[in-house]
């Protein structure tokens, strides 16, 4: 009964899980067509929980700072693999207050030693887009910089980039929607696993869960009548 217990608990687990992103998705939908608020208002709400953040469209001029490149490794984008690309800029009416940029998807070079030359901003730029977070990986969160020119990263890891850095970031990434003739595509995945991916798998654990309930009735069953055969037998 402990298989089927933990089986019905990932269920319910996978269930509770997609009815939240369900409620994320809605609100994505719903800010789509909200007007763009200026981003010195978000960081003075100074509200980061992924239902008040995901796909809010915020505008601000955006200075860019000396810092390297952010390349987060591992990602894939119309059957390519390589990096998302970040730029540190600063607010220019925030002055203190650093953000990541997304710069898009940069394709990767097939030797992994090199990395790809990247484009990013040269001057203080009106920028209007959206923000988002990173979901953490339930198996790993770490940040496992790889620093030279540029900074490779397994995970964005915000906090353990603010301590490699010693600076303070903004939680959320700004997406840019306005940058004309630029190199890089801008992928839109804030949710990696959407609501009817965790349903689905919700149904999988309860399927499972039934499954190891039948069997174990079945195999109880037999032993019961296994166990009658035997008390018959010695009765004879």
């Amino acid at each position: 009964m402990v298989v089927f217990s933990l089986l019905v608990k990932l269920g319910f687990w996978q269930l509770e899980r997609g009815q939240e992103k369900q409620a994320l998705e809605q609100a994505i939908l719903a800010r789509a067509d909200s007007a763009y608020q200026a981003l010195g208002e978000v960081l003075e709400e100074n509200d980061w929980r992924e239902g008040s953040i995901l796909g809010k469209k915020v505008e601000a001029n955006v200075v860019p700072q000396a810092f390297p490149v952010i390349l987060l490794d591992n990602q894939t984008h119309q059957g390519n693999v390589g990096y998302l690309a970040f730029q540190i800029v600063s607010m220019s009416d925030e002055s203190g207050t650093y953000a990541l940029l997304e710069l898009g998807f940069v394709e990767g070079i097939a030797d992994r030693s090199v990395l790809p030359t990247v484009t990013t901003l040269e001057v203080s730029t009106f920028i209007s887009g959206r923000l988002y977070r990173k979901s953490a990986n339930p198996l790993s969160s770490e940040l496992m910089p790889e620093v030279g020119d540029a900074i490779r990263v397994q995970n964005l890891n915000i906090a353990q980039l603010n301590q490699l850095l010693n600076i303070e970031l903004m939680p959320a990434v700004l997406q840019p929607d306005n940058l004309k003739n630029w190199p890089y595509d801008f992928p839109w995945n804030p949710l990696p696993l959407n609501s009817a991916k965790h349903f689905g798998y919700s149904i999988q654990w309860f399927s499972m869960a039934g499954v190891f309930l039948l069997l174990t009735l079945i195999v109880f069953v037999r032993w019961q009548r296994k166990l009658r055969h035997m008390e018959v037998k010695h009765d004879i």
